[in-house]
């Protein structure tokens, strides 16, 4: 087993120590995904997984690696849950959901302060990489990092500091060994466009637009001009048996990828 640096700052010395002992799960890296996938809550039994794997046209998953408003537990997922699942076949959208736009209600917030965002975004990203790591992704460079911003009212005050936020984001993940940044939300609700516009995008989006229309090129609210370079994910139905969102995929996902080019999650 290889050592594992603890080169960015961490915010909690349990965090290095869980990162040095984790065994390596899977590879660091991406690969461009395309085709049907699905995001549970919990991450199912690695039984389950063979299961979904051999009898459904589904080849990646997204799982929830944490943060203060993940909201489920996650019994499962481990190094060696991992380390399983990949040889099964899988790829994985792992989506971070830490501290949400101001103008809600939930537990955690971010500020209103830009500045003060911005910081919080980049402190998103270092509890996100160690979670990398103790899951056994090493220096996890190059994999693909999915923030869950959900949607928020219509304030520009409240948009502002969501921006300032995802910037601080972005700019985190890039600081070597960098990661990949992506952001999820509502299409329409969490406003995605906005972050086409910051000084250094995310690298991909997931827009949910429940329309049952698989393209990713057809997102509501989201530009044709924005993300083209197969960087979108789309969820386009939700809640369904097993209480799975349903995805399509045309974006990086970890640690490789499945093509399917006549998929029609990459149809104009």
């Amino acid at each position: 087993m290889r050592s594992i640096r603890c080169s960015r700052p961490v915010l909690a010395a349990a965090l290095c120590a869980a990162a040095a002992t984790a065994a390596h799960a899977v590879p660091a890296g991406n690969g461009i995904q395309q085709g049907l996938g699905f995001d549970a809550c919990t991450a199912p039994s690695t039984s389950t997984m063979q299961k979904w794997w051999t009898n459904t046209p589904w080849s990646w998953v997204g799982i929830y690696i944490g943060g203060s408003v993940r909201a489920c537990s996650q019994p499962n997922l481990t190094a060696a849950w991992m380390n399983t699942t990949y040889a099964q076949g899988w790829r994985y959208e792992l989506i971070w959901v830490g501290p949400q736009a101001p103008c809600t209600t939930f537990s955690h917030r971010i500020s209103y302060d830009t500045n003060t965002a911005y910081q919080q975004g980049k402190t998103e990203a270092i509890s996100a990489y160690n979670a990398l790591a103790a899951l056994g992704f090493g220096t996890a460079l190059n994999t693909p990092v999915t923030y869950d911003m959900e949607a928020y009212s219509n304030n520009a005050s409240c948009r502002a500091a969501v921006k300032s936020f995802m910037q601080g984001w972005v700019d985190q993940l890039a600081v070597a060994p960098a990661q990949v940044s992506g952001v999820y939300g509502s299409a329409c609700g969490t406003y995605l466009s906005d972050f086409a516009t910051l000084a250094r995008p995310p690298r991909f989006i997931n827009g949910a637009d429940w329309d049952l229309d698989h393209s990713t090129w057809n997102i509501s609210c989201i530009s044709s001009g924005y993300w083209t370079n197969s960087q979108r994910f789309k969820q386009f139905q939700g809640g369904v048996t097993l209480n799975i969102d349903s995805n399509c995929a045309n974006a990086p996902t970890a640690a490789g990828g499945h093509l399917y080019p006549n998929s029609s999650c990459i149809a104009h």
